[in-house]
């Protein structure tokens, strides 16, 4: 704790310059682009209505019961109406007033909840499976070696003034590694004769530009992972492009030199570090369980055991499930959030998870707490049992052009109206509304070409611009197609040329590809990605 408080005091007049920023910005002496320059690398942007939005970086997304309560008081206090789920799994607080930031940076921090990084050209915030340690196919728990990684690049000053942002990210087994070969740096779970390990991905990432990135290493012992860190750190500050914006992501450099070329620029950089691991804390969430809170509690009706079928999911251990809380739009006012803190407390849950689809899980519940946790809910916040069998809640949309500065248009109001054809559809084919249901988490929406909604790995995607119709500026999207990242197939989603539409055209065109796919299902044994996938090169 004095080594942070130490570096805290140091990165003071940072924070004392954002707070002066603030004030000439509203006193019209700077311009927005200047108070972006102060805040963006501590994740604190200006939004819309002339408030601030300040991402606070979660590893994995956890926070402890304790940490989640304290930010709902840090809500509380400073009349802050509502945080949003990102999907890098961070909690961001939105509409704060301009005269508060500095202090609910304060707040946060006396709570051991930093801001540094989470975004601007920086060290972003470590992605890790949502099941990890709990899950039955995990090879081992990433989180314990995240949050090591995330402790230890808090005090290298380099990893915070890049050219462009770095993003790595942890995956605890195979199944869903290749979500890291579209990080800068992933690291995945991996055991050779019981000793611990990664296979390193590097050169991935969404946005412009975006690639799948390249096997770095087939192998990394676990006692190098801050090492192999390191070395990417000085080789991206060291060689990243700090003149072209647009080529200055760590992918630009791997292409350049090649996959061979650069293996060999890290290898020169990573035998030449000596920093050694940081201390790694295994977690033994087996001693969670005798104080998880157990109920008598039954439940027969209908509704409760679809609940159950959608938002419950086995774990490792007899009796113990984890739950998934479907939020609408990654949107928690603070009133909200209260009650989870209330219903967290009440079923003692040691954790709770942001996911990168924007909900949160709790990965730890006794399963006798599931009939109390449904009744909670449907009483005290019945929205998220409604989402829990919304076809509206599995779509993932960004923020859009009514909070975003940079949005160009409104993705939520898309996303609902999309949600409202594949309802429609559902009712009109009740047999089928499972696998709509299941299938519409494959939809991305984003207001901008940024990659907040994940389009570049989309199986179908929407990204917002304007276009000139019949000489009519028109709100339109572009379409992609065919993301996909399986271990036989990995491949970004396609812009499909000409596919530039009206935003009112969307969900009828949503509408028309589940259709034909539902109708594909009387054949063919696929999913919506699949399908997506082998429609890709299409015209339309």
């Amino acid at each position: 704790m004095e080594r942070i408080t130490k570096k805290l005091n140091e990165i003071e007049n940072q924070y004392l310059e954002l707070e002066n920023g603030i004030i000439d910005y509203t006193n019209n002496i700077i311009k927005s682009p200047d108070l972006k320059k102060k805040g963006s690398k501590f994740g604190i942007y200006e939004q819309k209505g002339k408030k601030m939005m300040l991402r606070l970086k979660a590893v994995g997304g956890e926070l402890s019961t304790q940490n989640f309560k304290d930010l709902v008081d840090i809500m509380f206090k400073q009349n802050i109406p509502f945080l949003h789920l990102s999907t890098r799994q961070n909690y961001q607080l939105h509409e704060v007033d301009f005269d508060k930031v500095k202090s609910t940076i304060e707040l946060c921090n006396n709570k051991e909840m930093y801001f540094r990084g989470g975004g601007g050209n920086t060290f972003r915030s470590i992605l890790v499976s949502t099941y990890t340690g709990v899950d039955k196919k995990s090879n081992f728990d990433v989180i314990p070696y995240a949050k090591m990684i995330e402790n230890e690049v808090f005090f290298i000053d380099k990893a915070f003034d890049f050219g462009r942002k770095l993003k790595i990210g942890f995956s605890n087994s195979s199944d869903d590694e290749f979500v890291m070969a579209v990080q800068d740096m992933g690291f995945v779970a991996k055991e050779i004769n019981g000793k611990k390990g990664f296979k390193v991905f590097a050169g991935g990432g969404m946005g412009r530009g975006s690639k799948i990135g390249h096997i770095l290493l087939e192998f990394l012992p676990e006692e190098d992972l801050l090492k192999a860190v390191k070395a990417m750190i000085e080789l991206f500050y060291d060689r990243g492009d700090r003149v072209n914006r647009m080529q200055a992501r760590l992918r630009f450099l791997v292409e350049k030199i090649g996959i061979d070329g650069f293996r060999k620029l890290f290898l020169e950089y990573f035998n030449k570090e000596t920093v050694e691991n940081g201390i790694v804390k295994p977690i033994d969430y087996a001693n969670f369980i005798p104080n998880l809170t157990k109920f008598e509690i039954n439940n027969t009706e209908e509704n409760y055991n679809q609940w159950i079928d959608f938002c419950v999911k086995e774990t490792k251990f007899k009796d113990i499930v984890s739950l998934v809380l479907y939020v609408k739009n990654g949107d928690l006012s603070k009133e909200h959030a209260q009650k989870l803190a209330n219903l967290l407390d009440n079923i003692n849950s040691p954790i709770v998870r942001a996911t990168i689809n924007q909900n949160l899980v709790i990965p730890m519940v006794h399963k006798s707490a599931l009939p109390y946790i449904y009744e909670f809910l449907n009483n005290e916040i019945p929205e998220i049992v409604s989402e829990s069998f919304s076809i509206r809640g599995q779509i993932r949309a960004c923020v859009g052009s009514t909070v975003c500065m940079i949005g160009v248009q409104d993705s939520i109001s898309i996303a609902d109206s999309i949600a409202v054809e594949l309802d429609n559809l559902a009712n009109l084919y009740p047999q089928y509304r499972k696998i709509i249901f299941k299938e519409a988490k494959n939809i991305r929406i984003s207001g901008c070409p940024s990659s907040c909604a994940g389009i570049p790995v989309a199986p179908l995607g929407f990204i917002g611009l304007k276009k000139r119709i019949n000489d009519i500026l028109t709100d339109c999207m572009q379409v992609y197609m065919g993301g996909i990242l399986t271990e036989s197939i990995q491949s970004l989603a396609f812009e499909i040329p000409n596919l530039i539409i009206p935003i009112d055209e969307i969900p009828l065109l949503v509408r028309r590809l589940f259709e034909d796919y539902l109708e594909m299902l009387q054949v063919y044994d696929l999913t919506f990605t699949q399908y997506m996938y082998e429609r890709r090169l299409e015209e339309f």
